[in-house]
């Protein structure tokens, strides 16, 4: 393969003026290094993007299913690509079968060209198979890191229903505090509105914002720098504060915040997979 993208190269430089055909001879001799490092990457983002931005809910669970959406969206592009470049590979056999019976030069000359793109296409997706297949590892570490300090073996629905009350008081916080920075320690009308939907009066959520706002303003008077740590005690603060707000709201509206006959659980995982098998 490395030898179609040196020849392609060769023949660039005869058909370019002198000034572009020294920068591709340039090129030509560090073509191997930038193919070499271009190899280690091959996906849309590192894994730090990953672990600490697109993995970036307040509690496990929550992660546990992002992290599970995007080994899902990975592997779809996965097999997507893998079919792609199996009918690739049948289609360059059969332009090399053609090839041979060809007999016109213009027209074996075409199927030579058509040969050569159809195999950089290979290449190229191979770089972003190799790619996505490093991201669904590492997301999969992450996956068992997390099982890991639950110290749990695997989650179900109900571990996830059951974790979402504590999600969404700590996302409402969370979203709050930092609009709360940026509005004059005020919390935002959407934020606002998030905060009514699970059931906590604005007005006291507010007055806890403003309460936690003006601590780290008497820190920083006193020369001490407020930590992230801080941060993540307050929301599990307000969680714990404000905990059975949604389920008392759901009562309030005739409801429950869910219905535990409608979720699978670890028993219900285990006979759909003996009814998949």
């Amino acid at each position: 393969m490395n030898e179609i993208v040196i020849t392609n190269f060769i023949n660039m430089i005869k058909v370019v003026d002198n000034k572009h055909s020294l920068l591709l001879q340039e090129l030509q001799v560090d073509l191997p290094k930038i193919q070499q490092i271009t190899n280690n990457f091959g996906k849309s983002q590192s894994q730090f993007m990953d672990n600490m931005l697109t993995t970036s809910h307040p509690t496990p669970i929550r992660n546990i299913r992002q992290i599970m959406a995007e080994i899902n969206r990975s592997m779809d592009a996965l097999h997507e690509v893998y079919y792609k470049n199996k009918k690739k590979v049948v289609e360059v056999k059969k332009l090399e079968k053609k090839l041979i019976s060809e007999e016109d030069s213009l027209e074996k000359e075409m199927l030579e060209i058509e040969i050569e793109e159809k195999l950089m296409q290979i290449k190229a997706s191979k770089l972003y198979i190799e790619g996505a297949i490093r991201k669904v590892s590492n997301y999969n570490k992450q996956y068992n890191n997390i099982l890991k300090k639950l110290g749990v073996e695997n989650i179900n629905e109900l571990d996830f229903e059951k974790e979402e009350e504590e999600y969404h008081i700590k996302k409402a916080f969370e979203q709050g505090l930092t609009a709360a920075r940026a509005n004059g320690g005020r919390i935002d009308e959407g934020n606002q509105i998030y905060l009514s939907q699970i059931g906590i009066n604005g007005g006291v959520a507010q007055k806890a914002v403003t309460g936690y706002l003006i601590l780290e303003e008497n820190m920083f008077k006193e020369g001490v720098e407020p930590t992230a740590e801080l941060q993540w005690k307050f929301l599990d603060d307000m969680y714990k504060k404000f905990k059975g707000s949604a389920i008392a709201y759901a009562n309030k509206k005739g409801m429950t915040i869910s219905d535990n006959n409608s979720l699978l659980s670890g028993e219900d995982q285990k006979s759909y997979k003996k009814l998949n098998k």
